[in-house]
């Protein structure tokens, strides 16, 4: 069944209450959720205290109950995002910015960054005077040069000067950085490395070329058997991008950046408004465009 793709532009949907056509054969059925977590599912504020609301949740859990998994897919590690498990437990976790996947405890997609490229990543790196912090992360260990990183969302990061190379590979290496072109030029040294910088900050991410969101959608789908037809897709940022435009519906937040939302099929209520529970709730349960 084809998608209800691009023929429409997403500007029609800016209304939160507008659901799809019960009648329109164009939609498919939808067999799982693929959400971003930060500035999309999650309710804004400081990076540490975030959280899903008990409305999102029982949204959540009432398409389980129709037979629709969820995916989080976010460029947090497990560590980051455990404490959301706790508010709602996933089907599929898509972590590392696509660095990793999960389905239960088995691991269908694992891209990582081998040791030696990332200590000569390091290195040139922190050589420049306008990259100054690094974050490098395994499933077992989180590193920082930055001390005193012990509060919230970040407090397993464990310090490191990183002087001594190391023998174990990262699924990403962040850094912060005060110029893009310093980056951009170190980047062009590793083509094996996928370069991302948020939109909004000064934080960049190296990892495997391979570990994006979009590949470890597909690996789900490959995996479960399933067409990335039957899944509807909500982000905010660029790394959402891929899934957005390929997934069978793609749904941007209302506070998405503006490449997001000009390739969105929809776009719902901003992330503190709910938005993904609430487009789920009147476009997806309340349409019958579920899972069996």
């Amino acid at each position: 069944m084809p998608a209800l793709k691009k023929g429409r532009p997403a500007t029609a949907f800016l209304s939160e209450s507008e659901a799809f056509p019960l009648n329109d054969s164009r939609c498919p059925q939808i067999k799982i959720i693929v959400t971003d977590l930060d500035n999309t599912l999650l309710h804004s504020s400081d990076y540490s205290d975030r959280y899903i609301t008990d409305y999102t949740v029982s949204v959540l859990n009432k398409c389980r109950e129709a037979g629709i998994k969820t995916a989080f897919a976010t460029a947090r590690s497990t560590k980051a995002a455990a404490r959301f498990f706790e508010m709602f437990t996933p089907d599929i976790f898509i972590g590392y910015g696509g660095a990793l996947t999960l389905i239960g405890d088995k691991i269908i997609n694992k891209f990582e960054i081998p040791a030696k490229v990332s200590n000569r990543l390091i290195k040139d790196c922190l050589s420049e005077p306008e990259v100054y912090s690094v974050y490098a992360t395994t499933e077992a260990i989180s590193m920082t040069n930055i001390p005193g990183l012990m509060e919230g969302d970040l407090s397993h990061y464990q310090y490191s000067d990183f002087k001594e190379e190391t023998d174990f590979p990262y699924l990403k290496i962040s850094f912060e950085a005060e110029n893009p072109e310093v980056m951009e030029r170190i980047a062009k040294n590793y083509p094996m490395c996928d370069l991302l910088r948020y939109s909004g900050e000064d934080l960049y991410r190296f990892a495997d070329i391979n570990a994006v969101k979009w590949n470890a959608v597909k690996a789900v789908a490959g995996y479960l058997e399933i067409s990335t037809e039957n899944m509807v897709a909500f982000g905010d940022d660029i790394n959402d991008l891929e899934m957005i435009k390929n997934c069978g519906i793609g749904v941007a937040v209302k506070n998405a950046i503006a490449e997001v939302k000009d390739a969105a099929d929809f776009i719902c209520g901003t992330n503190d408004n709910d938005g993904v529970a609430k487009w789920l709730a009147e476009n997806i349960l309340a349409s019958g465009k579920c899972n069996g």
